[in-house]
């Protein structure tokens, strides 16, 4: 069993993997196993078991992805200068992110990849504000898209020309909306978080709700934890459906197949246990995504998994894990999907 692996921000100390008293799966081709998680000799979440991908042959279909545009609001993307509401130039809870996709795209570009195969930033906005001196700025972003939504063009219409693979604002009707119109999207939320370094896209996803569709959250909800349960070994061969931010996560993936050494790293972060429940989120992953680490929690908390991580954005669909994150100074936001939002 192999411990450990390349670019891994963890730091695996010892053979505590077998003491996590839950039902072991045997793993497939592709994927390795660690233990406890421990960041800077700490240990910070037990029991966990760690799964990383050591190489790309368990892909069935590798993506073939032709739109990797980002649409990201100003109320997002900035926030009010102190003491001026009116005036959004103020590094906002997305800025980390998009500034981690241009240096993704500029990664490209020294590689010579082909100029489609980048990410396409389009700011919407908001607030009425005239958005035109981003580009000159000191904050040396490039936008390629600035829409302005009015009373005749609102924020779908918009979506709807520009054809997002994943859609970031602080308003929640506008995210809602578009979830329900068939877009990923999520909602952020300013405030203080942890600094972040370029030198590599960290994104973190919940599973259920997030990359994965909400069926086994609907049973949950209707027949309990011993339901879910059986549900889930009843269905372990059958791949679960893939959720809303199915094709954000699938962009990562592409531009991971596209260059050596990427400049990205995904995580799936799940409540989700070693037992049958997380057999078949694991068969889902080998089939459908490539994600470098996921992290099956068996219920325990996620944010000391996510301090240590500190992702660009970690995804959930539950409002409680998004707000632990974000006390805990992690950037966080909120997909409004499924049964746990209706």
């Amino acid at each position: 069993m192999v411990r450990g692996g390349a670019n891994s921000q963890y730091e695996d100390k010892g053979d505590n993997a077998d003491q996590c008293g839950q039902e072991r799966w045997q793993l497939e081709p592709g994927f390795s196993e660690r233990g406890n998680i421990n960041f800077g000799g700490q240990l910070v979440v037990k029991p966990a078991i760690v799964l990383l991908p050591t190489n790309r042959e368990h892909i069935s279909q590798k993506p073939r992805m032709s739109s990797f545009t980002i649409a990201v609001s100003s109320c997002a993307l900035f926030k009010p200068e102190d003491g001026d509401t009116g005036v959004y130039r103020d590094k906002g809870a997305a800025f980390p992110f998009v500034q981690a996709l241009q240096m993704v795209n500029q990664h490209l570009e020294d590689q010579s990849q082909a100029p489609e195969n980048r990410f396409k930033i389009v700011l919407i906005t908001t607030n009425g504000q005239d958005m035109a001196w981003l580009n000159k700025s000191e904050y040396n972003l490039n936008i390629a898209q600035i829409c302005k939504v009015t009373k005749e063009k609102t924020v779908l219409d918009h979506l709807k020309d520009i054809k997002p693979i994943l859609y970031l604002s602080t308003n929640q009707q506008n995210v809602r909306e578009a979830i329900n119109a068939g877009y990923g999207a999520a909602t952020m939320f300013q405030g203080k978080y942890l600094e972040q370094s370029n030198e590599m896209l960290r994104v973190a996803f919940d599973g259920d709700g997030v990359l994965f569709s909400d069926e086994s959250e609907r049973v949950f909800k209707e027949q309990g934890l011993e339901g879910f349960i059986q549900n889930e070994r009843t269905l372990e061969d059958t791949l679960l459906e893939l959720g809303p931010l199915k094709d954000f996560a699938g962009a990562l993936v592409n531009f991971q197949l596209l260059q050596q050494n990427c400049p990205i790293r995904t995580y799936l972060i799940t409540s989700r246990g070693t037992n049958s429940p997380g057999i078949r989120a694991l068969k889902t992953l080998q089939k459908n995504l490539e994600i470098n680490e996921a992290v099956f929690l068996s219920g325990a908390p996620k944010e000391p998994v996510l301090m240590a991580i500190n992702p660009h954005i970690f995804f959930d669909d539950k409002m409680e894990h998004v707000q632990e994150a974000r006390n805990n100074m992690v950037i966080a936001a909120h997909v409004p999907f499924g049964v746990r939002n209706e």
